[in-house]
């Protein structure tokens, strides 16, 4: 019969409440890795109307059952316009301070419309990768039904740039689209959530629990394969939220044609903002050269 020692034993007790402290901490940082994702929130935080802008309401049904809200500005400028953007707005608060980042756009002749995912703003149900793809969809079927048959622009900011390319593989063989541009993002939850994870040294290790937790179901399949879309990937070196690398890894699996631009200074969310508003001539003389006939 073999004997265990009062100090063998003692290991093993510390082994089991290592295991257990261990699983604790990695539920919660990987509950973190969620809300990195998704946090949504109800309010109402900015009205148009102090900016002198006049959003038309606009409520969605997804195939799941969800109601989407969404604002819809058209263009302020005389005669056509020259396109419609949808924009796939990033993660936290809702439509309602998501919106500002394109309030000049209308000014410029372009049509803007934006949505909120589902559990943002007034939008029912939960968000998550599937859920959120489907009200890209439904925002983009409604666009191109009601207001504009010409080919659109996607655009997607940080978590939305994820699933305004997983939209627009969904909907690129039934949808015409114009261009895609995607803005502080990255294309696979599982890398994103792993990259988060080793920036500290206490979820370091925990980094491979992200590829059991997070799945990339609903993550673009194949950049390349939106060829001949044109893409572009912009992102500001200074961007701390979604290092510039994730951009440098989507430009690099993307196909012909497509560009990458690097904002100095730029940090998450402020591009159009910083050096002189340079950004906005920028992607305006970008869009100009894919401009569509009016409808």
């Amino acid at each position: 019969m073999t004997k265990f020692s009062p100090g063998c034993q003692l290991a093993k007790l510390c082994t089991r409440v290592y295991r257990v402290i261990f699983g604790c901490v990695a539920l919660a940082v990987l509950a973190g890795c969620q809300s990195f994702f998704y946090f949504p929130l109800k309010e109402k935080l900015f009205d148009p109307a102090r900016i002198k802008m006049q959003a038309e309401e606009v409520f969605l049904k997804t195939v799941s059952g969800n109601t989407i809200h969404g604002w819809y500005f058209p263009a302020t400028t005389k005669g056509p316009s020259k396109g419609t953007l949808l924009f796939f707005h990033g993660n936290a608060e809702n439509l309602t301070s998501h919106f500002l980042m394109f309030h000049w756009l209308p000014g410029q002749g372009y049509n803007y419309f934006i949505f909120d995912y589902p559990g943002y703003g007034v939008s029912t149900g939960t968000p998550n990768p599937e859920s959120c793809v489907e009200a890209g969809i439904a925002a983009a079927e409604w666009l191109q039904l009601k207001k504009d048959t010409r080919p659109l622009i996607f655009y997607g900011h940080s978590l939305g740039g994820i699933v305004a390319l997983r939209t627009a593989e969904e909907v690129k063989q039934t949808l015409p689209i114009r261009n895609i541009v995607i803005e502080g993002s990255f294309s696979s939850y599982q890398r994103i959530a792993r990259h988060v994870l080793s920036r500290r040294w206490f979820t370091w290790p925990l980094q491979p629990l992200a590829y059991v937790v997070m799945s990339d179901e609903y993550a673009p399949k194949s950049l390349a394969s939106l060829s001949p879309i044109p893409l572009l990937f912009i992102h500001g070196d200074a961007d701390n939220a979604v290092e510039p690398k994730n951009s440098e890894v989507m430009f690099a699996e993307a196909a012909q044609p497509k560009e990458h631009w690097v904002v100095p200074g730029g940090g998450h969310g402020n591009l159009f903002e910083v050096n002189n508003r340079q950004l906005r001539e920028q992607l305006l003389s970008y869009l100009a050269k894919t401009s569509t006939a009016p409808p």
